[in-house]
């Protein structure tokens, strides 16, 4: 898990962005999409957030991606899935279903993927009633 105020400067100006006045950020978890790339996924009281950044001209350049933007009245059901390759590295790969998409957050420390996952299903209980 990751603290907010430690997020890169860019990103947290755009989750500022794309949050309202009154949400605030329950957890950070950072997820690798590609080796130097990570995933910044962020959980907040009304959202599931997942930005990356990418690089223009070689590793120069860069801006942020927002890759999902979910409110949880979206989300119809979320799994923890740890397939052989995460069991050997500790990690786990976060399912997101929406009506019709699921979004994928892989790679995520095993620890910090559980993390999310709870969080995530209690702000479903609270928003939905599901699960």
């Amino acid at each position: 898990m990751a603290d907010f105020a430690n997020m890169p400067p860019r990103i947290q100006k755009i989750v500022q962005a794309h949050i309202g006045e009154d949400e605030h950020v329950h957890l950070c978890v950072l997820g690798r999409s590609s080796l130097l790339r990570p995933d910044f996924v962020f959980i907040t009281t009304h959202r599931v957030l997942v930005l990356d950044e990418r690089y223009i001209g070689g590793l120069t350049l860069s801006y942020a991606n927002v890759r999902c933007n979910l409110l949880f009245t979206e989300i119809r059901g979320v799994k923890l899935i740890r397939h052989f390759k995460h069991r050997l590295l500790r990690q786990a790969k976060l399912e997101i279903s929406v009506v019709r998409n699921v979004h994928w957050i892989d790679n995520i420390n095993f620890r910090s993927a559980q993390y999310a996952y709870a969080c995530i299903t209690e702000q479903l209980r609270e928003e939905n009633g599901i699960l």
